[in-house]
């Protein structure tokens, strides 16, 4: 999987982290619009804690096309991808945004552990974790590690998907997360491609 994205992110543009199968302007007009319900959910979930959202995850955040929005929303963000490739591009797309942190991580390794973060955001990532044991503990940590998870991922796809992705439901995510209610839901069409966008919040202390 490394090999693989390190080959993605040779890539120019959006296709970089976006179907590369795709138009480049529905790779513009997705990416705007997932942009919008990231900031609505967060949005949401400050009036839930009835306060500003205080700190940000961002898992996969790719070339960074996500990441302002993250950072207009929240004091701060820490950034993690798994590209060294990928990360120079964020880092370079995000300049000037001196609360974001980059770290060079997998999932897996939860680089969150022993912290709490306000909101989580994971955008088409958890699809690309093919083991089936390894998906239970990036979930679960993304469970006790979180207060609220914008979720997106692929549910239906017009255009098979490669095999280095697997198409599941949101109850597949909600089911490997301990305590996993969720706020609000809505779908994402990407031509053709069906995705669901959730809002999902965890029962953690005030």
């Amino acid at each position: 999987m490394a090999r693989e994205w390190a080959r993605r992110a040779e890539r120019q543009g959006l296709a970089r982290v976006m179907r590369a199968s795709q138009p480049t302007p529905l790779n513009s007009r997705v990416t705007a619009a997932t942009r919008d319900i990231v900031a609505d959910y967060l949005r949401t979930a400050a009036a839930d804690l009835g306060r500003p959202v205080a700190s940000a995850l961002e898992v996969g955040c790719g070339v960074g096309r996500l990441t302002p929005t993250l950072a207009g929303h929240a004091e701060h963000v820490t950034a993690i991808d798994m590209t060294p490739r990928m990360l120079d591009a964020a880092r370079s797309a995000c300049a000037g945004l001196d609360h974001v942190d980059f770290r060079l991580a997998r999932a897996e390794e939860l680089p969150w552990r022993g912290g709490t973060f306000d909101v989580s955001v994971s955008v088409w990532v958890l699809m690309h974790l093919l083991d089936g044991e390894q998906l239970s503990q990036v979930c679960a940590s993304l469970a006790a590690a979180s207060r609220y998870l914008v979720l997106i991922e692929y549910e239906g796809a017009r255009i098979p998907v490669s095999r280095w992705s697997r198409l599941r439901s949101l109850d597949t995510y909600l089911a490997l997360m301990n305590g996993a209610q969720v706020v609000e839901e809505r779908s994402l069409d990407y031509g053709g491609d069906r995705s669901t966008a959730a809002l999902v919040r965890f029962p953690h202390p005030a």
